[in-house]
């Protein structure tokens, strides 16, 4: 205690307490500095991101594709790590190339196509919506008014305007260019950060195993070698559960687009760019995935047709169950391990916090949290032996019994401790003594039974000679 009350501590403690009074009194500033460091620190992140994805195609050039090379001429073998980072980028490159020269134009005529079609989809729409008013109306007796609820609509969207105050602007072209100009400005970020992220991921990648390399030096330095074994079986099991799943969730959306396109195609239905896209990159997030891609999608397509969006639920329900139950556990395999039910919770708990990248993380973060949880609760069972699996058995869980085998357990320790308590007190030779006095007085007490049954035995042959004279 004394130890703990130094000059030095209190002083920590108060400027450790001062300092948090301060960050409670500014927290504005501090979420904006956090929130510049992260803007700052947005290329590192992303290009870490790409390196991590990039990685498993490098491993496949640089282990199995260029793995004899250099095994004869040690020349060769400075060649091998070079080779695959340039086959992983050129795939790679490959991959945005075929996006924007090919997908990209299909969508943007898409687009252009809706755009012009939309005032028709507009009427259609209304007019469906009319019939349903009418069909209510007529067969439930119900007082619907299509007329109505448009007029209504149009009074909020026009207080709303009304209730934007342009007066205190000095000229309100000056606001629209001020947007149109940070529109332009962060899309200018967005590219900048995107070009140098591929660059710091090619960084990233080359040196991957010196990077590794210092961070197992920082982690031996500064961890405990006692917790060291966790820290490296919780960074295995997030790289299991978040890394392999996050890539392989990626190739089967890739695939889930390519087979919608293909489908839509052969069945002649509009829009097969802009909708296989959708779906595809909307499947990254579990559960809600499909859902997110496939309602609007289908209300475009009931807007130029009733019978499109019919045949599309149908090619992308029987797409789903193929995923479900056979591209996905082959690409991906059993790497979540939790039901249904955690997977819905783990997607709302995650984008109610996090937004989209909570919805595609979330699954696998949580997954990894499981997992260790989990393997932490069957240690402890274990620990607990044959009284723990019993209790884990309700069906022959029997309570008198397992509070006896509990009182037998706690009657054995405790006579373990008082037996290493009195042989740390040196009382050896006394328990010695105490056994051989115990021996010496169970002798006299056999000896002493042996004597009376000697006895006994005498007076009944005595008793015997008598009766026979």
């Amino acid at each position: 205690m004394k130890k703990l009350l130094t000059l030095k501590n209190v002083l920590i403690a108060i400027a450790f307490t001062v300092f948090l009074l301060l960050v409670k009194d500014n927290m504005d500033e501090v979420w904006k500095i956090i929130g510049n460091i992260f803007s700052i620190l947005s290329p590192f992140f992303l290009g870490f991101m790409i390196a991590y994805i990039l990685n498993f195609p490098y491993k496949f050039f640089y282990g199995k594709l260029f793995r004899k090379m250099g095994a004869k001429r040690k020349f060769w073998f400075s060649f091998k790590k070079p080779l695959s980072v340039i086959c992983t980028y050129v795939i790679f490159f490959a991959v945005i190339a075929a996006l924007i020269g090919i997908v990209v134009p299909q969508i943007a005529a898409n687009l252009s196509t809706l755009y012009e079609n939309m005032p028709k989809y507009m009427q259609t729409g209304y007019n469906y919506i009319d019939q349903l008013f009418n069909f209510l109306n007529t067969h439930l007796h119900t007082n619907f008014s299509l007329d109505a609820t448009v007029t209504e609509l149009q009074n909020r969207l026009t207080e709303f305007v009304m209730s934007l105050d342009f007066t205190t602007t000095a000229d309100a072209t000056k606001n629209v260019l001020g947007v149109l100009g940070n529109i332009l400005t962060n899309t200018a970020s967005g590219l900048y950060n995107f070009l140098m992220a591929i660059i710091i991921s090619i960084y990233f990648l080359a040196s991957k195993d010196q990077l590794c390399r210092l961070v197992k030096r920082l982690a031996v330095a500064f961890i405990p070698m006692k917790h060291l074994p966790r820290v490296y079986e919780i960074v295995d099991v997030t790289d299991t559960k978040c890394g392999r799943f996050l890539v392989g969730d990626i190739l089967d959306a890739g695939l889930i687009g390519i087979l919608i396109y293909i489908v839509m195609s052969i069945f002649h239905l509009p829009y097969a760019p802009m909708i296989a896209v959708l779906v595809g990159v909307t499947n990254i997030i579990p559960f809600f995935g499909p859902f997110l891609g496939g309602i609007p999608s289908a209300l475009i397509l009931f807007l130029v047709d009733p019978m499109y969006a019919f045949w599309f639920i149908v090619i992308l329900v029987i797409i789903q169950q193929l995923d479900g139950n056979v591209f996905k556990p082959k690409i991906i395999g059993n790497q979540l391990g939790i039901s249904s039910f955690w997977v819905l919770f783990s997607v709302i708990v995650g984008g109610a916090l996090f937004g989209l990248p909570g919805f595609i993380l979330g699954t696998p973060i949580y997954a990894a949290i499981y997992t260790l949880v989990g393997k932490r609760v069957r240690n402890r069972i274990d620990e607990k032996g044959k009284l723990g699996q019993e209790a884990l058995n309700f069906d022959v869980l029997h309570y008198t019994e397992i509070a006896a085998e509990q009182k037998k357990l706690r009657a054995e320790k405790e006579q373990e401790q008082m037996y290493k308590i009195k042989k740390r007190l040196h009382l050896d030779k006394f328990l010695n003594r105490e056994t051989d006095d115990d021996d010496e007085d169970e002798e006299k007490d056999t000896g002493e039974k042996n004597v009376s049954s000697g006895e006994k035995e005498a007076e009944d042959n005595k008793k015997e000679e008598k009766s026979e004279e």
